[in-house]
């Protein structure tokens, strides 16, 4: 497509602006082609082409091209150009992703053998924990090794290895939900604002009110990174147990009659404002009163 692309009088990569769609692994062909070949690419995701469309009618592979190269024109000042992520982040996402593809296979073997336990069929469930023994030791071994590899990978890189310590000192931040910040935010380069963050896996309210007939609820939005948003969650059920300050905080709320669950997303993006602090400030976090949270 290049090749025919250059023959066209004044082309030149310098001057192109490739827009393509999120579209996960089948993206990298592409992405490993312009990084070559220093192209400018923008990558952006189908919902947010597709809503800046208004309505639509049929859909396939032509028209959608047409589509995305329109929204690129008409959006070209607010191009957000990819960039690629170091080649350990990238290790990194792919072995954690591997690790939570094997323990959904130890779930899915181990939970209809719990289940017979449950209702006294304990022969049977006997019967089948030995049929499956060797298949729970296999999953097993693979699950520490990749956390191995992980933990290895992060020895290897100084700066890395000091972000992963800055992050986990954070009161409930634990190994994975660390990975899961330094991967999506590729070491923390892609956002320099905790609001942004917090935004983006899904924390942040959002008024829904419009004259005097619309009076929503201040709610977040369901555009997020699901993946990140549900390890911040089990980030602050452990930070609201071990955390005095937030502890205090989530029991107050509660008390003055906020739900639980509303209460925890507060904890959410209190967790991300810390950990952007002590990433900005290169320093771990400190539980006490005096080591401010808000960025300066």
């Amino acid at each position: 497509m290049f090749k025919e692309y250059a023959k066209l009088p004044g082309f030149s990569f310098e001057n192109c602006l490739v827009c393509i769609e999120a579209t996960g692994v089948y993206t990298y062909p592409i992405l490993n082609f312009v990084t070559k070949h220093d192209v400018k690419i923008w990558v952006e995701t189908g919902a947010q082409i597709k809503k800046s469309m208004g309505i639509l009618r049929g859909k396939n592979d032509k028209d959608d091209s047409f589509r995305i190269a329109e929204y690129a024109l008409k959006n070209q000042e607010k191009a957000r150009l990819w960039k690629p992520s170091s080649s350990i982040i990238a290790q990194i996402k792919h072995l954690t992703k591997l690790r939570e593809r094997l323990i959904k296979c130890k779930h899915n073997l181990v939970i209809p053998v719990q289940e017979f336990e449950q209702i006294g069929e304990n022969k049977m469930a006997k019967f089948l924990n030995m049929a499956m023994e060797a298949s729970l030791l296999s999953i097993e071994a693979d699950i520490k090794r990749i956390e191995c590899q992980i933990a290895a990978l992060l020895e290897s890189d100084s700066s890395l290895k000091e972000i992963y310590s800055l992050v986990t000192s954070v009161v409930g931040i634990g190994a994975q939900t660390a990975l899961a910040l330094m991967i999506f935010t590729d070491a923390f380069t892609l956002f320099d604002d905790p609001r942004k963050l917090c935004c983006y896996a899904g924390v942040a309210p959002f008024e829904y009110k419009s004259g005097t007939s619309v009076k929503g609820k201040t709610r977040v939005s369901k555009m997020a990174n699901i993946t990140l948003k549900t390890a911040l969650h089990m980030a602050s059920l452990t930070a609201v147990k071990l955390d005095l300050q937030l502890k205090t905080y989530y029991e107050r709320k509660v008390a003055e009659g906020k739900s639980k669950m509303s209460v925890l997303n507060a904890v959410k993006a209190k967790l991300i404002y810390r950990v952007m602090a002590v990433i900005k400030r290169k320093q771990k976090y400190e539980n006490s009163v005096n080591f401010s949270l808000v960025l300066s």
